[in-house]
Parts: structure tokens; C-alpha cells; sequence
């Protein structure tokens, strides 16, 4: 059972150590293969192609999307010393870099735009090695910070952007300190509730040009409160991620826990695309739910055969932020990996991406990818080798045009505070190339 950065901060640590010490466990007594169920329900299942021949990217505009997920970075990294201290120059260097799209949290759970000027403070999270969030005391005005980025993009007419939110909470596991929240949604729909007020105030603020789409949760269902323990309680089945098919139960659970606030945002606000973003699960090919784009997380950790070969499950199980102990042995096996299984792991990536672009095609959602590719935890540091990572993240656009991507991203570090961002070839060649396929 692979341990993700979803179980890490969405679902808490003890859990996930829980089920590694069980599976580790079982491994000795040689019964690893009966605990690593495949996603049953639909990796076996051809999925058939729309003949139409019609493409929605052609009628969208832009018609492709270059995409990078600033999140909660762009307001929380914004202080003084921070890779966001200065709106204008990270703006400007996304446009010379060739991306169109950027994708912002836009905090409905903390965020008052009617009152921007409200002081929000997190501690210390003592966590040295954050890759993307807050990784030192904040203390600011977010609202204002938010609205001195957001006049900013709005200047720089090449440059769209999506809204996305985690829901951290007050005492959610795995999560360090955050501020008193305006209110903790108890279901989905209270929480499509609170978007509702935030993009009244949005509209009033800035209006919806070039707002490309609204996540209302991140990587459901791992980041929006409760909502395991409701399905759990609920159904009697908790998600497993590598787990066997979702049960009539589950499905019907997630077809109704998310339709009904998509639907209550579509009626007020017509003139938006709504989603809900998800992770590379082929279970998710069974739930019908009504999604106005597709945004798909593809990531290797979903590849037994690349955890067992970099133990990454068992490397970030504990003190993941926090200890570097790990970095050479998992960089050395992270190597040797790509260049052993390099075809083999990429084929296997291909095939999804293909099903949920297919899935996409018939349900009339385009994919999009917004953060994905190779390892979802790395960082810069002299005992990490990002050659491999970066390989990976080329490959990576010759396999979202093939597989008709409307939005790509090179990888889910395409934030300033990252050496490679320095690297605006890198950047701008793989893009561009995004760009210009069709």
C-alpha cells in the first residue's frame, strides 16, 4: 500500500503508518500481491472513443493551456524574503516562461474579500523541507495580498488562472498550525456554499475574465474535511487509494456529495466551469459525476513497482519535512529506477491518461493536468538528482499531446523558489512546444 502525500497531509500520518506497518507485515509472510489490489474496476476495461471527431479544445479559448500551481505560495510565500515578495517579477517570468495559466487557492475558508484587510497569522510550521506551502511564520492582510496579485495578473493580458482550494482546517491531521477559519464546512454542498460567497465578492472585485475554471476541492477526497469518515460512516467503506472497485455505495456516495454543490454553483453562476480535481484513480471512470473539465493529478506513486524499487512509501512515512536522512538513498534509487523501468512505468502512466481523456471526451469535460509526473515530493537540495525528475517531465508533454491534453503542466514545481525555475529555456521550450502542437 503506497503512503502519498495524500494520506500524509489529507488524511494524517497515523493512519497511513498504520496500514505501511500492516502491509510491510504481511510482505514477510509473502502475501504482498493479496495487499496491493489493482484498481479492479476499470483497469481491465477498454474505454471506446468518441467517433465524432470533435474536439473541444478547438472551440475553447485559449485552445491549450500551460499550466503552473502557485496555490497557497503566491499569498503565503508574499513576505518579505519570500519567492513571492515580488508580484510583478514571479508575473512576469510566468509569462516568460511561456505559461498561461496559473492556478491560485483562493482561501473561501479563511478569505474575506469584503473585508481584505483582515491580519491572518500562521506559526513556524518548523518544516525546513515544504516544498510548495508556507514553510516559515506568516503574519498579513491575505485578503489585500490577494487582491494586490490578482489586480497584477489582470494587467498581463497573456496570463489566465484557475481557482482551486485545499480546506486546510484547524487540527486537521498532518497539517501544522492554521488561523480560526470563517467556518468549517460540514458537507461539500456548505462548502459550495462558501464558495458562492467568495466568488460573489470575486466578481464584484475583478469579474471572471480569464477565470478558466473553480476547483471547489483539491484532489478529492483526500484534502476536504471529513468527508472519508462521512463516506466511511455512510457506506461501511473507507477509500483506500490503491483499494479494489469502489463499492454501488461509494459511487453513489460521490455522485451525490458532488453533483448537488456543482449544480448549486452552475445555477448561480452560469458564466463559470466548475470541477473537482482528482488523482490518476481509474476507479473514478465509475462515478458519474458532472464535471465541466477534467483536472487529473498523474503521479508515480500510484506504480507499485516504482515504490518498491524507491521505498518512497517507507522514506516519507515519517517526519517527511522535517529530515533529510532519506534524500541520497532515495535519489540513487529514484535513478536506477527510471533507468530500468523508464518504458514500462511510462507506458502504464500513458494508458490512464488516455482513459481520462476519453472519459473526458464522452462526458464533455477537456483534461487538464495541473500538478503531476514523476515524484510529487522533491526538493532542492545537494542530496536530490533532479536530472531524472526533469527526463520525466519531458516525456511528459509528448504524451499529453498525443493523448489530446487541453491543459499540461511541466511538473508540480513550477514556482520561483525552485532552482529550475532559474532555468527559463527549460521552461519556455516545453511549454511552447504545449503550445504549438495540435
Amino acid at each position: 500500500m503506497a503512503i502519498s502525500r495524500r494520506s500524509m497531509i489529507g488524511g494524517g500520518a497515523a493512519g497511513a503508518l498504520t496500514a505501511l506497518a500492516a502491509n510491510a507485515l504481511a510482505q514477510e509472510k509473502g502475501a504482498s500481491a493479496s495487499l496491493r489490489p489493482t484498481q479492479t474496476a476499470s483497469d481491465g476495461r477498454q474505454q471506446a472513443r468518441s467517433g465524432s471527431g470533435y474536439d473541444m479544445r478547438d472551440d475553447l479559448s485559449p485552445q491549450r493551456l500551460t499550466m503552473a500551481m502557485w496555490d497557497a505560495g503566491y499569498v503565503l510565500r508574499h513576505g518579505p524574503g519570500g519567492s513571492w515578495a515580488n508580484h510583478d517579477r514571479v508575473l512576469d517570468e510566468a509569462v516568460e516562461r511561456a505559461y498561461n495559466t496559473l492556478r491560485i487557492d483562493a482561501f473561501p475558508q479563511w478569505v474575506d474579500l469584503s473585508k481584505p484587510e483582515r491580519i491572518l497569522e500562521w506559526p513556524d510550521p518548523k518544516q525546513p523541507y515544504m516544498p510548495w506551502n508556507w514553510n516559515s511564520a506568516v503574519k498579513g492582510p491575505i485578503g489585500a495580498w490577494m487582491i494586490e496579485f490578482m489586480e497584477k495578473l489582470l494587467k498581463r493580458p497573456s496570463l489566465h488562472y484557475t481557482l482551486s482550494a485545499w480546506w486546510f482546517m484547524p487540527g486537521m491531521p498532518g497539517v501544522p498550525p492554521v488561523p480560526p477559519v470563517l467556518r468549517k464546512p460540514a458537507t461539500t454542498l456548505e462548502g459550495a456554499e462558501m464558495w458562492a460567497v467568495m466568488l460573489r465578492n470575486w466578481k464584484k472585485r475583478f469579474g471572471f475574465d480569464r477565470l478558466l475554471y473553480v476547483d471547489i476541492a483539491n484532489e478529492t477526497p483526500f484534502f476536504f474535511p471529513d468527508i472519508r469518515e462521512r463516506m466511511k460512516k455512510e457506506t461501511g467503506q473507507d477509500y483506500a487509494e490503491d483499494g479494489p472497485a469502489l463499492t454501488p455505495a461509494q459511487i453513489a456516495f460521490f455522485a451525490d456529495e458532488f453533483n448537488k454543490p456543482l449544480a448549486l454553483l452552475r445555477r448561480e453562476f452560469p458564466e463559470l466551469r466548475f470541477t473537482t480535481s482528482i488523482h490518476a484513480d481509474l476507479r473514478w471512470l465509475d462515478v458519474p459525476l458532472e464535471l465541466d473539465c477534467l483536472d487529473v493529478h498523474f503521479y508515480l506513486d500510484t506504480d507499485p513497482r516504482w515504490n518498491d524499487r524507491t521505498r518512497f512509501a517507507e522514506f516519507i512515512s515519517k517526519n517527511m519535512f522535517e529530515k533529510d536522512t532519506w534524500f541520497a538513498e532515495f535519489s540513487d534509487r529514484a535513478k536506477q529506477t527510471a533507468s530500468a523501468m523508464e518504458p514500462m512505468l511510462r507506458a502504464r502512466q500513458r494508458y490512464k491518461m488516455e482513459e481520462f481523456a476519453a472519459w473526458g471526451a464522452r462526458r464533455g469535460a477537456p483534461l487538464t493536468t495541473t500538478e503531476a509526473w514523476s515524484s510529487w515530493f522533491y526538493i532542492d537540495h545537494p542530496k536530490l538528482d533532479w536530472g531524472w525528475l526533469l527526463d520525466w517531465s519531458k516525456r511528459s508533454c509528448d504524451d499529453a499531446i498525443a493523448c489530446g491534453f487541453w491543459g499540461w503542466t511541466p511538473h508540480n514545481y513550477a514556482q520561483p523558489q525552485f532552482a529550475n525555475w532559474k532555468d527559463v529555456n527549460w521552461h519556455r521550450t516545453l511549454n511552447e512546444r504545449f503550445l504549438n502542437a495540435r
